[in-house]
């Protein structure tokens, strides 16, 4: 996902996202480039999670502002987070959403989440055009074990998620703004001492709408050397990434993220503000976990 350098907002996205959990809970009465958002590790001792916690999440990262974007961002932030694991609801790993099915191999679930844009400084390519914004994701994913599931209830290193979710523009009084659909198949791979390595392979798909926002020249905005284009609907990004963390002490953990993208196989690779086919995200986060329930969570 992309990160805005301003507080304020990435605050806004998130309440967001809290508040739709909130209502849908109520009403019936979890995340991603790279997840960047606290893990979840279960306490020492234990084999699941605990049923809520909260604390401060600090990230540091270096990305592109949209894939095949010219501009790279620079960000450092730190955000209050709060995890709750329950059987339905659920806040967790950058997103928040609502369970509706879970088998031994595969789950159901509503939740939304957020892609942050640039910060309506963009120069070079997109010069004089209207910045890429902050994005507010909701919809259904699916979540499916791949390979043996082990007898004692444990999940198979291989995970396919497949979220399908409709964007709205958090900077345009969140305006509908097309439909994205991410396959990502992770995997997690066996311990490195105390470091707990994961990789993924992912896909990302855009609608016309949505695709539009990123790619499209208007021919208002066209010059002699940035002819006006229309956007396609379809592959947006390829990408392949790697995370590293561990705890350090009880309550801290720490995080590593290395990711590549391309749009050579992209429908809108030839858009005139395209300036890179393949670009890199690099980040780390510091989690601190001030309070965690003793209550144990469902996984």
């Amino acid at each position: 996902m992309h990160l805005r350098s301003r507080l304020d907002l990435a605050s806004r996205c998130m309440a967001m996202a809290l508040a739709l959990v909130t209502v849908q809970a109520a009403a019936q009465s979890d995340a991603t480039p790279p997840d960047l958002a606290p893990d979840g590790e279960a306490s020492a001792g234990t084999t699941t999670p605990a049923l809520w916690s909260a604390g401060l999440f600090m990230v540091g990262a270096d990305h592109a502002v949209y894939p095949g974007a010219e501009r790279r961002a620079r960000n450092a932030t730190a955000l209050p987070f709060i995890t709750y694991r329950g059987p339905v609801v659920r806040l967790e790993g950058g997103t928040a959403g609502v369970r509706t099915l879970r088998t031994p191999r595969a789950e159901l679930d509503f939740s939304a989440a957020a892609a942050f844009g640039s910060d309506g400084k963009d120069t070079g390519a997109r010069e004089g055009m209207p910045a890429v914004g902050t994005l507010v994701e909701l919809g259904p994913s699916v979540r499916i074990q791949l390979g043996e599931l082990g007898d004692d209830g444990r999940r198979s290193p291989w995970r396919l998620d497949l979220p399908l979710r409709a964007a709205f523009d958090a900077d345009r009084d969140f305006r509908y703004a097309g439909v994205s659909f991410e396959p990502r198949l992770n995997w997690r791979l066996p311990r490195l001492g105390d470091w707990r390595p994961s990789a993924y392979a992912g896909l990302m798909f855009g609608n016309r709408a949505l695709n539009s926002l990123y790619y499209d020249v208007a021919p208002e905005y066209a010059t002699p050397t940035r002819p006006a284009y229309d956007a396609r609907g379809g592959l947006v990004a390829s990408r392949l990434g790697v995370s590293l963390s561990r705890a350090l002490g009880a309550d801290l953990r720490l995080g590593l993220h290395a990711s590549m993208e391309t749009i050579k196989c992209a429908a809108n690779r030839d858009s005139p503000v395209v300036g890179r086919s393949i670009d890199h995200t690099l980040a780390i986060t510091l989690t601190w976990t001030a309070w965690r329930s003793d209550e144990r969570g469902v996984e």
